[in-house]
């Protein structure tokens, strides 16, 4: 009778430190442990990773990108800037002007990844679309949901945030230790 109860406060002890140490895993590393995935051809309305904003045939397609009220505030703990318009969010490196990572706004429901994920589909279509090799993260302090696939070759991630199986956000950028992500 001892043993049963000793045994079983044990085996729920041993739960909690498992769930604790599960759910304390960060993006970052929940991303490493993933199967990589091709992303080298995945753009967001043919905007890549990589290109410069002041690109020409990405101006002319998007127009001009105005500069994010809140650079100024994050001017001295970051090492890049964002630039926006009505449909997409830029995050973009201050000295090269390389586009560090793109985001689909949320009221934007026409904008896609290049296999033709947008706000508003099913998660199941993400799955089906991108594979299996998927990660998974909750942001529970924010109260999001995330699911996304990582190249782990051309260090690229793409990750779809979503509610009530809905994706409600896109962004595809940088996976991994990139130095112009760091803070100054």
């Amino acid at each position: 009778m001892v043993f049963s109860r000793f045994w079983k406060l044990f085996c729920f002890t041993l739960i909690l430190i498992f769930m604790t140490a599960c759910s304390s895993a960060n993006m970052e590393d929940v991303m490493k442990e993933v199967e990589s995935t091709d992303l080298s051809d995945e753009s967001i309305d043919d905007i890549k990773v990589g290109m410069s904003i002041n690109e020409k045939t990405l101006r002319m397609k998007h127009g001009n990108f105005e500069e994010h009220p809140d650079n100024e505030q994050y001017a001295t703990q970051r090492n890049y800037d964002q630039y926006w318009n009505k449909d997409i969010i830029l995050s973009v490196d201050r000295e090269t002007k390389e586009v560090l990572q793109v985001g689909v706004v949320e009221t934007n429901d026409t904008s896609s990844s290049s296999l033709g994920i947008k706000i508003g589909s099913p998660i199941e279509k993400v799955i089906k679309t991108y594979g299996e090799n998927y990660f998974t993260y909750e942001d529970k302090e924010q109260a999001i949901n995330i699911i996304g696939y990582v190249d782990h070759q051309k260090n690229l991630e793409i990750s779809f945030i979503h509610f009530d199986d809905k994706v409600t956000g896109i962004n595809i950028g940088y996976a991994f230790d990139r130095m112009k992500w760091k803070k100054k």
